[in-house]
């Protein structure tokens, strides 16, 4: 098996923009986002991430398949667990989140 190396190509205009859209989404629901924003904080930073092979050369790609549809009775269980623990579940529901989106994450070879 030869060896991969894993970039992130995130800019930091790429970080500031999504924050912003989240930080609007979280004030227009109330804070409600936020359950839902982990998820796609993990997805937007797995779909910015590369392959490299031993040259350096890009090879592939990540791509995190999660969407809304499929993440929706995880943020309600995850959510009503939150409320009763008084936010300590929340912490669990972290590391549950990344779990997830790597069990949702493929690696897609570039054709060059």
């Amino acid at each position: 098996m030869k060896q991969l190396n894993l970039k992130s190509d995130l800019t930091v205009g790429d970080i500031i923009g999504h924050g912003i859209i989240w930080i609007l989404l979280s004030i227009v629901t109330l804070g409600l986002a936020l359950f839902v924003f982990p998820y796609y904080m993990q997805r937007f930073i797995i779909s910015r991430t590369s392959v490299l092979d031993d040259s350096g050369r890009r090879v592939g790609r990540l791509v995190c398949t999660i969407d809304l549809a499929s993440i929706i009775g995880n943020i309600v269980l995850w959510a009503i667990i939150s409320i009763v623990t008084l936010g300590i579940g929340y912490l669990i529901f972290l590391y549950k989140i990344n779990a997830h989106c790597m069990n949702h994450t493929k690696v897609v070879e570039l054709n060059i």
